[in-house]
């Protein structure tokens, strides 16, 4: 039976039965086309990311009233991103948000039939990569089982001046007191509630390339977490 899972319920614990469903978009680039004066064509305007990927199920719905209300509460809950993961693709999920406008009323009196709708971030990632790893020694690999490069959530324990080397590039994070975490989607680094953006001494956020990459470090390190964030499109 095909099933999605989103925000803690799978949809059949929910009464809904999957009749079609739209899982496979691609993400669109994110550019403009400016037009300059007195020259022929346009000009394109890379914004350097992908717009987030529409993604929708159209169910039948199989319940009381009362479970109806439950429908409602688990699907409009959040006003974030949940996990979202569909049958097909029991190996990848995707980071999702609830956008339909939902009556539940509506959907009960149409013969239980309606269609939901979930906008999600654009690349689709391995559940696999999304558990912390530690290594307590510096030198260690990690193999990107994806076409893409990742962009991992590091947190180095330790004390001093940081620097962490992948690949050859060059990290460095100055007066580390106890620990910190390098959030390279969120391009943030904290400390428990203590944003350190102050203390990076870097740019570009670390990732991790196709295929094989080197982690070693300099400084007063005793363990680093790296959650790899494997992805695709």
């Amino acid at each position: 039976m095909s099933f999605f899972y989103y925000n803690g319920y799978y949809s059949n614990e929910m009464g809904l039965i999957v009749e079609e469903k739209n899982i496979y978009n691609g993400p669109q680039p994110d550019f403009e086309l400016i037009s300059v004066p007195g020259r022929d064509g346009d000009v394109v305007l890379d914004h350097n990311r992908y717009k987030n990927v529409e993604v929708s199920y159209t169910v039948s719905f199989i319940g009381t009233k009362e479970k109806a209300a439950a429908l409602r509460q688990w699907l409009c809950a959040r006003a974030d991103y949940g996990y979202l993961f569909d049958s097909e693709q029991p190996d990848h999920f995707r980071y999702a948000a609830f956008v339909s406008q939902l009556n539940i009323e509506e959907v009960i009196r149409n013969v239980g039939r309606a269609k939901l709708t979930f906008s999600c971030k654009p690349y689709i990632y391995r559940k696999d990569g999304a558990y912390s790893e530690k290594h307590t020694a510096s030198g260690f690999t990690l193999t990107n089982p994806e076409d893409y490069p990742s962009v991992p959530d590091i947190t180095i324990y330790g004390s001093g001046t940081i620097t962490l080397n992948i690949n050859y590039r060059s990290y460095t994070i100055k007066d580390v007191s106890n620990h910190v975490t390098l959030d390279g989607e969120l391009m943030n680094a904290y400390a428990g509630s203590a944003l350190l953006n102050d203390k990076i001494q870097f740019t570009e956020w670390p990732t991790l390339r196709r295929g094989t990459s080197t982690i070693e470090w300099i400084g007063n390190v005793r363990s680093v977490y790296i959650t790899p964030n494997w992805r695709t499109l």
